[in-house]
C-alpha cells in the first residue's frame, strides 16, 4: 500500500532493514559508504543487500569524505541513484555526477551551492524553497509535521540487527504503519 508522503530510510547496515523497507514501499534506501564512519556497510555487504530488494532508491550516506577523491570509489562500488552529504564534504565539489540528498540546518548558507540539491534533510523543519524531508523519530512526531506545507517528506533511520534475521521493528514500524494510504 503506498505511503501519504515521501519517506527516506538511512543508516541501512542489514537485509532484514532493507526488506523490510523496501515491502513497504519506502522511496529510498541510505547506507553509509565511508569507512570508519557509524553504521558503515562494506561494499560487498551492500551488493549483496541490494540484490535481494527492489523499489526503493539508493542513496551513498558519504559524511565524513576527506576528498574528493573517495566519492569517486564510493560510486563506482555502489552506483547509488543519489549521494548525500552535509556541507562540509559539500565543499569539496564543484560538481556532482548524480543527484544530491544535502543535509542541512535552519540558517546554513543554502545559496549558491556548488551544487543544487535534489532534496534538503534536515533534523527539523524549517522555511525553504526546497524539497525538504525532516528526521522523525518516532510516530508522535508525524501529526504536525505532515500538516507543514514546506516538508515534502521524512526520514527514518534504521537499526542494527539482534542477529541474523532477528530485528524489532517497533519505532519504524509504528511510523510507517502510520504513514499507509487508507
Amino acid at each position: 500500500m503506498p505511503l501519504k508522503t515521501f519517506v527516506k530510510v538511512g543508516s541501512i547496515t542489514n537485509l532484514s532493514d532493507a526488506r523490510y523497507c523496501a515491502g513497504m514501499m519506502v522511496d529510498m534506501l541510505g547506507f553509509r559508504s565511508v569507512e570508519g564512519q557509524e553504521s558503515y556497510i562494506k561494499p560487498a555487504q551492500f551488493q549483496e543487500i541490494r540484490g535481494w530488494i527492489s523499489g526503493p532508491l539508493v542513496v551513498a550516506e558519504v559524511y565524513g569524505l576527506s576528498n574528493a577523491n573517495e566519492l569517486t570509489t564510493i560510486l563506482e562500488n555502489y552506483k547509488p541513484d543519489y549521494v548525500e552529504m552535509g556541507l562540509r564534504e559539500l565543499s569539496l565539489f564543484t560538481s556532482l555526477s548524480v543527484p544530491l540528498v544535502l543535509s542541512v540546518q535552519e540558517g546554513d548558507p543554502i545559496e549558491n551551492l556548488p551544487v543544487q540539491p535534489a532534496y534538503l534533510l534536515s533534523k527539523r523543519p524549517f522555511k525553504t524553497s526546497g524539497t525538504l524531508l525532516v528526521e522523525v523519530q518516532s510516530k508522535a512526531e508525524l501529526a504536525t509535521l505532515l500538516d507543514n506545507p514546506h516538508i515534502k517528506g521524512i526520514a527514518l533511520k534504521g537499526g542494527h540487527e539482534l542477529r541474523p534475521g532477528l530485528k524489532e521493528f517497533e519505532d519504524m514500524n509504528d511510523v510507517l504503519e502510520a504513514l499507509e494510504e487508507d
